[in-house]
């Protein structure tokens, strides 16, 4: 009985479908409504408004510059560059120099060391400026790209493995020269003028003092600003008062201040002084907002350094004009950090185990606890990010 009765229903619906097919052809071509056409398009610039940028460095494929909105991390779209890529902001957040390696098979064949300079509203390479075959092939860091005060001149960190910094000129376009910087890494250019510091493996820095046309002056070489061997640093650093600061893997925060010619110690704050088993963890582990005088450092369970670029599950707040640790935030394995410098900031993390980007709202009238307000994943990875300074 089913079986008749499925196949009537379905010879019914079959002629009915006919008949109406039949009608369709008979109205006449005037009465049937035009065929809409789809148009695509592609926008010519990404959304207004602040942006952050997070380098997604590729070792076994492209590097990329991701862009996310500062207010709700909305992705806005990507800059794509070689392998291994270090990246630099302009300060009005509307350049983006990127520099990185090309290899015609990938781990052989023709090599270059490109630096290119993107149109951030466009996400548009618009220069590219070939470099020796130098540049330092290691985990994207700030410090190993960097540009002068006055964005007159560009940073580029080597190693071969022997140290130098390749100097560029943004005006012409071309390089200047290489300064030789044996024994030290990382680039950290001063507030005025074009010298810049490098940390030397001697617990030392090296400055270099550098002309107009980006010639060098001089050198001068400090104290031991820290022990190498009992207490060693991040390459991860940030400004307060002009002054750098630094992280040591024990959880000690160095000041330094460099506007002298040299740098010199200012003071050490032993952050995790009263607070036993705990220690720094990540990439980028120290950033400091301005306005309120108050670091913000990753940290998580340890007892011995070794765990150093281990995720954090907190984010404490130090103040440092009293030297104390104002708040422990629960936080999800944090490897990099970065603060505005804004009276009520904002705190963006990333988090290399679940590739993630957040945004950490900072209530500046409850010892500045932190929590979690927005999260964007598919950062790949990741291990520095920033704003521009004037956006």
């Amino acid at each position: 009985m089913t079986r008749p009765l499925t196949l009537g229903i379905g010879l019914v619906c079959g002629l009915a479908a006919q008949t109406a097919a039949a009608q369709d052809a008979d109205q006449p071509a005037a009465d049937q409504p035009a065929f809409e056409f789809e148009t695509t398009s592609v926008r010519e610039t990404i959304e207004p408004g602040p942006n952050i940028f997070v380098n997604s460095q590729g070792w076994g494929s492209a590097s990329n510059v991701l862009v996310y909105g500062a207010e709700a991390l909305d992705f806005k779209g990507t800059m794509s560059a070689g392998f291994q890529g270090n990246s630099a902001v302009s300060a009005d957040g509307k350049t983006v120099y990127y520099v990185s390696g090309y290899y015609s098979r990938i781990s052989y064949g023709d090599a270059e060391h490109v630096l290119q300079i993107f149109d951030v509203d466009r996400l548009t390479p618009v220069e590219e400026i070939q470099l020796p075959l130098k540049v330092a092939q290691y985990t994207a860091d700030a410090s190993l790209l960097r540009l002068s005060a006055d964005e007159k001149f560009i940073y580029v960190q080597n190693s071969t493995p022997a140290t130098s910094v390749t100097i560029v000129d943004l005006n012409t376009k071309s390089m200047v020269q290489e300064v030789p910087t044996p024994g030290c890494f990382g680039v950290y250019p001063t507030l005025e003028g074009h010298s810049f510091s490098t940390i030397c493996s001697d617990g030392s820095f090296m400055t270099v003092a550098l002309d107009e046309a980006g010639q060098t002056l001089g050198t001068t070489k400090s104290e031991m600003i820290f022990d190498p061997d009992a207490d060693p640093i991040y390459l991860a650093s940030d400004r307060y008062q002009g002054d750098l600061m630094f992280l040591s893997y024990n959880g000690n925060i160095y000041r330094a201040a460099d506007a002298s010619g040299t740098v010199e110690l200012v003071t050490t704050y032993p952050m995790t002084e009263g607070t036993e088993g705990w220690l720094p963890g990540g990439y980028v582990p120290i950033t400091v907002n301005e306005a309120n005088g108050v670091a913000f450092v990753p940290m998580h369970e340890a007892s011995e350094i070794g765990t150093h670029h281990h995720g954090s599950e907190e984010i404490w707040a130090y103040a440092l004009a009293t030297g104390t640790l104002l708040y422990r935030s629960p936080a999800d394995q944090v490897t990099s950090v970065y603060v505005t410098d804004d009276a009520e900031p904002a705190l963006y993390t990333l988090n290399l185990r679940d590739s993630e980007i957040a945004k950490y709202d900072v209530d500046t009238t409850a010892k500045f606890a932190v929590k979690k307000a927005a999260s964007h994943g598919g950062i790949g990875f990741s291990t520095v990010l920033e704003t521009a300074a004037l956006q």
